[in-house]
């Protein structure tokens, strides 16, 4: 009877800490985004391979040209306000398709394009 008690809480706490640890970005994360979505209605910012990025500034096709970058991937979803949690590959502003281009140099930079415009972001250090 006492090795079925210590096996299943075992079993349990294996089970637990698997869910709770495969969670794909940290609450950190989430806190930061809408502490600054609550800063800034109109933030632009994005969340990716559970970094999350705000805009810098925009910049020129010149500029964007001369940063060595590298295909880094694509916004997937829109982040709206009834969306509570922000999700990889989720945005407040760029519509879903926008490709995004990683710095090979500074990899906190990523850069968006959409019809012919660029933008550069930085990626939020959490905490």
């Amino acid at each position: 009877m006492y090795n079925k008690v210590i096996y299943f809480f075992l079993v349990f706490n294996l089970v637990f800490f698997g869910i709770v640890g495969c969670t794909t970005e940290t609450s950190a994360t989430q806190e930061m985004a809408q502490a600054l979505m609550k800063l800034d209605n109109n933030s632009d910012l994005f969340l990716f391979e559970s970094i999350l990025y705000k805009k810098v500034k925009t910049v020129n096709e010149a500029e964007f040209k001369s940063v060595d970058a590298t295909l880094y991937g694509e916004i997937s979803m829109e982040h709206n306000k009834s969306t509570k949690k922000f999700k990889s590959g989720m945005a407040t502003v760029l519509p879903p398709g926008t490709k995004l281009f990683r710095s090979i140099e500074h990899p906190e930079y990523v850069y968006s394009r959409e019809e012919g415009n660029y933008t550069m972001y930085k990626s939020v250090p959490e905490g």
